[in-house]
């Protein structure tokens, strides 16, 4: 459920900065910043399953 969401939410992330043309430099931000909560949740993901 939880990357249901994950997916969702970058998707509409995505339509919305390419829908009103934010700056070039905001949408690097913002996608830098996805990309890193992604792989903080995959690190997270693969500890915790690792340690089971």
């Amino acid at each position: 459920m939880t990357r249901l969401l994950a997916i969702a939410f970058l998707v509409v992330l995505a339509f919305m900065l390419f829908r009103y043309r934010t700056n070039e430099k905001v949408q690097k931000v913002v996608i830098v910043t996805a990309l890193s909560a992604f792989a903080i949740y995959v690190t997270t993901l693969v500890i915790s399953e690792l340690i089971r």
